[in-house]
């Protein structure tokens, strides 16, 4: 009985073998595909890698700027001032140019009439450089 099953053993293993034998095989080259564009892969994969390596740097910068934002109050001051130069503008277009000077801790804003038209002069304070825009006529 040992000697048969030692046979059907056999027989089974080289059956298996046959069978994998004749099968096809298929085998292909392999071939280096660089992901990162610095060193020839695909340019668009670029923001994905970055974003990555993004994610796992954990060192910040001590010396970075703090940008938290502004406050709810120094939002609606800028606001606020938006507003007024905006105002100022749409009736220096129409025509109706009254001097205007809009001021604050850095800036000096004066919006003067000019002949036919009205200079916007925009004065840094903590620099002491001046712009000026002429609008030499109307709109």
């Amino acid at each position: 009985m040992k000697k048969r099953n030692k046979l059907l053993s056999l027989a089974c293993s080289a059956g298996t073998a046959l069978t994998f034998l004749t099968l096809p095989v298929m085998a292909g080259e392999l071939v280096y595909r660089p992901l990162n564009p610095s060193f020839g892969g695909d340019p668009l994969r670029g923001s994905y890698l970055l974003n990555k390596a993004q994610a796992q740097d954990t060192k910040r910068d001590p010396n970075a700027p703090d940008f938290r934002g502004f406050s709810q109050a120094d939002l609606f001051i800028q606001e606020l001032r938006a507003g007024i130069l905006n105002e100022s503008l749409e009736q220096a277009l129409e025509g109706n140019v009254n001097p205007t000077t809009i001021t604050s801790s850095t800036l000096d804003i004066r919006l003067v009439p000019s002949g036919s038209g009205f200079n916007l002069r925009i004065t840094d304070k903590t620099t002491g450089e001046v712009t000026d825009i002429n609008f030499g006529q109307q709109f």
